[in-house]
């Protein structure tokens, strides 16, 4: 039985159960519940109750293979359980299995059994017992040369470390292996994602399919937000919305406490950054409530944050500061290296607000230092404006090689341009705004007014819509993906209204044979930028080349047929 049977076999196995004599049941329900334990986890649970059922009216004693069912069984049950945050059931019915394993001893179970034991420990925030317990799992395969449940663990293991060892090295997955590419594919992406956002979002999304495939479900909607996350740091705020939206969606239908706060984190975390306070507040609460089944973690801690910062967005600066130094506690045991140095920018621009500015500027020396430890290059633009917002504050020493006017137009102006060193970045109008605000307080009234009439450009950009709360929809490939990365029908135009305006023009100039390098010329965009809006061109057109998505676009009347 594959670890994670892919969607191909759902239908072979639903005919079995059909087929399925009274003898033969059991082991068709036993199947098929553990192919849905993350696809479906309420209709797993029913079929487990019933193959148990059945299993215990068997009059005959227990057979060798009933015991394997059973085991089976019970790793099914704990996995859902523990993504239902039922931990004591969760346990239970671990300790069912290693009870049975006891009896009749199986590698292949014993693995698996550990792999259960993970994703247990997981969803309790026991990040030791996690790793460890996905390390035995690689080992007990390795020692039975069960070479593909042991690159499963392995990937596992890998995937985990990244969140405390960002600059971990990672290696190409099994090519014919779904699972291994999801997880390796995730692991590159965290890696990248403060320093190369838009190829973090892009192998994200590429994992969320990948994982997808398999019943990952779990993997493939965090996945899925991470992109999100990636794409707000661009400032790619529609498909942010849609990449969040898409998750908040299927944590509803799953019915899973962590994803669904999760999910509504990121939105909380998204209104923050576009000023809309008052839903951010409302969010995060409801993050919060979320997830109160579960234990201090990751989760819990980015919830603490993003209710932090819609409270100092509002004015409360002194109510802001507990949650924000309880977020960065959590961050410290989970060994959460860019959350946490994102938390330490977070923390100093609320301890300023409270009236602590030598508290708030060792905040940010320690996120500096995290900064230059891990490569988290695109952080550096959030660092340099909390240093601007705590000397628009408090009357503080100038920093070294002060060129500027004032400490906060100098920090100001370094945050513009640390960003547009990140490929694909869009500055914020906030930004401007503030950087007008600066050199008004200068009485550079020329700069003043430039940055102001660029804010107000931006303001009046179309504000992103309210997610929706319908149910999520799959495409023919049976996927779950944001609604800009749909691929299209053939015949379909409806994806034309979703080719943004400079992404119309990058097609224009690719169907003119137009190079990457004469396409940003023409644009007055910079090479990287070209390439992110062609991935995106890409994933819309479902086109797999330059030459393809040109031939898709004249087809479905994108682009001018004479190009």
């Amino acid at each position: 039985m594959p670890l994670y049977p892919p969607n191909p076999d759902l239908p072979l196995l639903e005919a079995r159960l059909g087929k399925a004599s009274a003898g033969e049941r059991p082991g068709a329900l036993a199947a098929l519940a553990w192919a849905l334990r993350q696809r479906d986890s309420a209709r797993a649970q029913g079929l487990i109750d019933e193959a148990q059922a059945l299993l215990d009216g068997q009059a005959a004693p227990a057979s060798p293979a009933s015991q394997r069912l059973r085991i089976r069984l019970a790793l099914s049950a704990s996995e859902i359980a523990a993504l239902l945050c039922h931990f004591e059931v969760a346990e239970e019915r671990l300790a069912l299995a290693r009870a049975l394993l006891a009896e009749q001893p199986d590698p292949l179970a014993s693995g698996d059994a550990l792999l259960a034991e993970a994703a247990v420990a997981k969803a309790r925030g026991q990040r030791e017992r996690e790793l460890e317990a996905y390390s035995r799992a690689a080992a007990v395969y390795a020692e039975a040369r069960l070479l593909e449940r042991q690159a499963q663990a392995e990937a596992w293991v890998a995937y985990e470390n990244t969140f405390s060892e960002p600059k971990a090295a990672t290696a190409p997955a099994l090519p014919a292996d779904p699972a291994c590419d999801a997880l390796w594919s995730a692991a590159r992406g965290l890696r990248l994602s403060r320093r190369e956002p838009a190829e973090a979002a892009s192998l994200f999304l590429h994992a969320s399919e990948q994982a997808q495939r398999v019943g990952m479900l779990r993997l493939a909607m965090i996945c899925v937000i991470n992109a999100g996350t990636a794409l707000q740091g661009l400032g790619e705020v529609d498909d942010a919305v849609a990449c969040f939206d898409l998750a908040e969606r299927v944590a509803h239908q799953t019915g899973w406490p962590a994803l669904l706060g999760a999910s509504q984190t990121r939105l909380a975390a998204l209104f923050n950054e576009l000023g809309r306070e008052e839903e951010a507040h409302a969010l995060a609460g409801a993050a919060l409530r979320s997830l109160a089944a579960t234990p201090g973690g990751i989760n819990r801690a980015n919830a603490c944050s993003e209710l932090s910062r819609s409270l100092l967005l509002l004015g409360r600066g002194v109510e802001a500061v507990p949650p924000m130094a309880e977020a960065i506690r959590m961050y410290r045991e989970a060994r959460s290296t860019d959350n946490l140095a994102l938390c330490l920018i977070h923390q100093g621009r609320a301890l300023a607000a409270a009236g602590q500015p030598e508290a708030a500027l060792l905040a940010v020396e320690e996120c500096q230092a995290l900064i230059q430890e891990h490569g988290f290059s695109t952080l550096q633009v959030a660092l340099y404006e909390a240093l601007a917002e705590i000397h628009r504050r408090h009357v503080l020493p100038p920093p070294a090689g002060l060129i500027a006017t004032t400490p906060a137009l100098h920090y100001a102006q370094a945050a513009l341009h640390e960003g547009f060193k990140i490929a694909g970045w869009k500055p914020p109008a906030h930004l401007y705004a503030l950087l007008a605000e600066d050199c008004a307080a200068a009485k550079d009234w020329a700069s003043a007014y430039g940055h102001a009439r660029r804010a107000i450009e931006l303001m009046q950009v179309r504000p992103p819509s309210t997610p929706m709360r319908s149910l999520p929809t799959s495409d023919a490939a049976g996927l779950w993906r944001p609604a800009f990365a749909m691929p299209l029908v053939e015949g379909d135009k409806s994806m034309a209204l979703q080719l943004t305006p400079k992404e119309r023009e990058v097609l224009q100039l690719l169907a003119l044979n137009y190079s990457n390098k004469e396409i940003a010329t023409a644009l007055s965009i910079g090479d990287e930028t070209v390439k992110w809006h062609l991935k995106k061109v890409y994933a819309k057109l479902d086109a797999g080349s330059r030459k393809h998505a040109v031939t898709r676009a004249r087809a479905l009347g994108l682009i001018d047929v004479r190009a």
